[in-house]
């Protein structure tokens, strides 16, 4: 059977049906986005507070493993609950879907006994395969079947480019996703084969990997038609409403339009997460039968009485309007530009699209005539523990000299010239960057970067020599460095200080003023939590208007980019008056039809 045929008799089985799976779907990832997931962040938070751990990031795990052990062990513990979960769910809507394609002879008391008798013949082994499974398909299987409990597997926007500005580091990255997507092809039939014929994990991959054989194409040509055709699906629906919004805003209903609209693009988004999950589903199943024609099967009569049916989809229709009815109070407070906040701007290294290099005051005073809120940059350690200002932890990419900044004396780093975007510069002392600043009113977002050779005393010379000159110019610090930030909060309780975090896991409980993010697992509760508890949130890097039209919708306090005249742009776009178009554009950027949030 093609691929063309099997997305419309897919597409046809889902409309016939669709009531059953909506209630399906959707009923389940609402009760995992509202239920299970607050709970195990509650836990873990929980779970950390007990153990006395203020926050989670690669640079405190070893110390987790050997200091706080029962935290770990909880933290595993939560882990594998979470991977239970995920399992359950495939499970669920897996049998779920199987039997409303054999014309619903099982009740919903059915499936769910058959998934939890599923669950009890599955060992330890087969969890810890799975999460291996998981972590390597993920980037491709995403697009099969995803999950919110998985919603943070993702690899951090930043490392993506480090790895990408790398050519042998791309070419191995580009790898990487080719072997996960014919990986995610060739064990398609995996989970089926574990969860309804109940094979070990071993004999699943064996089965899977001869089912798939001489098939890949096959099977990913049909992959990618479905999943063309439901982003077709979704630009064709999102750009009738924009146009719709377009001539509303010339009228005198642009408002009470508007609202419509945002309440149709809810009900509208959750109904075609339901869509991409079942299509995904069902081509899943058909490739563990080897049998492509399954969506063109007649059915047996179905197992639903017509009053049952009409009950099923009136109880589906009031529950995606309720849910997203419940928004209407929101929507107006977004319509009116309320729930979109003004952050300040602040320039990334000191520069501006390529206008200088990084961390000099060439770029420093042209960047600062476009008058961003502030300048970030970078400060480290020389060989004689004064500060100078740079990024890098090498001088070889800026200065083509194969040393540490920490193995030169200040002297000899401000003798040296660095070189980028067709830019040259010397290396600025960070005495000399901080007078400059101030001279022309320019405040600082200062970043200190702890090398092997920064040490605690070098944290009490910063403080004595610039934190008086740093509060009175109201200049800001941040850190990746836990001690750092707590040596500076505790021996200047009045500096602004900032923890920079790479990844969201869980809301950290510390004694800094804010939290620097990455954008990638950035999230409307991070931001939220913050403001409860009286702390600002800067995203980083910001380069890229969706990205900013999404980071305003969170509310986030502040954006670091490198982009600045292009955000401030957009910022002044999104907040002088914006027709309702405009803020269904950015609406439609927030919403992800792959995160089931």
């Amino acid at each position: 059977m093609g691929a063309w045929h099997f997305w419309r008799a897919g597409t046809r089985r889902f409309y016939q049906h669709w009531g059953s799976y909506v209630a399906l779907v959707f009923g389940t990832n609402l009760a995992i986005s509202y239920l299970a997931i607050p709970f195990f962040n509650w836990a873990l938070e929980q779970l950390l507070k007990w153990q006395g751990v203020a926050y989670v990031s690669y640079t405190n795990f070893g110390q987790i493993i050997v200091k706080e052990p029962l935290a770990f062990i909880g933290m595993l513990g939560l882990l594998l609950a979470v991977i239970i979960l995920v399992y359950w769910q495939f499970a669920f809507l897996l049998l779920g879907i199987i039997n409303i394609l054999n014309g619903r002879p099982a009740t919903v008391r059915d499936v769910l006994y058959d998934t939890v008798r599923s669950l009890n013949h599955t060992s330890i082994g087969t969890f810890l395969f799975f999460i291996g499974y998981f972590i390597v398909i993920l980037p491709f299987g995403s697009y099969l079947f995803t999950t919110p409990l998985l919603n943070k597997a993702q690899i951090p926007a930043f490392i993506v480019s480090y790895l990408l500005d790398n050519p042998w580091l791309a070419v191995a990255l580009a790898v990487f996703y080719l072997g996960a997507g014919y990986l995610g092809v060739r064990l398609i039939s995996l989970l089926p084969l574990m969860i309804i014929d109940q094979l070990p994990w071993r004999q699943a991959v064996k089965r899977s990997w001869h089912q798939t054989q001489h098939r890949i194409w096959r099977y990913l040509w049909h992959m990618l038609v479905i999943l063309g055709m439901i982003t077709l699906t979704v630009s064709v629906i999102y750009s009738v409403i924009y146009a719709a919004q377009l001539g509303f805003d010339r009228t005198h209903w642009g408002m009470a339009a508007a609202t419509v609209n945002l309440f149709i693009m809810e009900v509208v988004t959750e109904i075609i997460i339901c869509y991409t999950t079942v299509l995904f589903m069902m081509l899943i199943i058909a490739c563990y039968r080897q049998d492509l024609t399954l969506p063109m099967q007649n059915q047996l009569r179905f197992n639903e009485a017509p009053r049952l049916k009409r009950l099923t989809r009136t109880t589906v229709i009031i529950g995606l309007t309720l849910a997203s009815g419940l928004l209407v109070a929101f929507n107006l407070i977004y319509l009116n530009g309320l729930a979109i906040t003004q952050p300040l701007m602040i320039a990334h290294r000191g520069v501006d699209n390529g206008n200088g290099v990084q961390n000099t005051i060439p770029s420093l005073l042209k960047t600062s005539r476009e008058h961003p809120d502030y300048i970030e940059m970078d400060v480290q350690v020389t060989k004689d523990h004064q500060f100078v200002v740079m990024h890098d932890t090498n001088l070889k990419k800026l200065a083509g000299i194969k040393k540490k900044p920490a193995q030169l004396t200040l002297q000899q780093l401000t003798k040296l010239t660095v070189h980028e975007n067709g830019y040259q510069a010397k290396i600025p002392s960070f005495d000399h960057y901080l007078t400059v600043a101030h001279q022309h009113h320019q405040k600082l977002l200062v970043e200190i970067k702890p090398t092997s050779a920064y040490t605690r005393q070098d944290t009490t010379r910063f403080i004595k020599q610039y934190g008086k000159t740093l509060r009175k110019n109201h200049d800001q610090v941040h850190t990746l460095s836990y001690n750092v930030m707590t040596d500076l909060k505790t021996q200047d309780p009045h500096q602004f200080v900032n923890y920079i975090l790479p990844y969201n896991l869980t809301f950290p409980y510390t004694s800094a003023n804010g939290y620097t993010m990455e954008a990638t697992t950035l999230n409307d509760q991070f931001v939220n939590k913050a403001d409860r508890n009286h702390q600002k949130v800067y995203a980083w890097d910001i380069d890229d208007t969706d990205l900013m039209d999404q980071m305003m919708f969170m509310g986030v306090n502040g954006i670091i980019t490198d982009n600045l005249h292009e955000m401030q742009v957009e910022a002044k776009a999104n907040t002088n008056h914006p027709g309702y178009s405009k803020l269904l554009l950015t609406f439609m950027n927030e919403l992800s039809l792959t995160s089931n949030e």
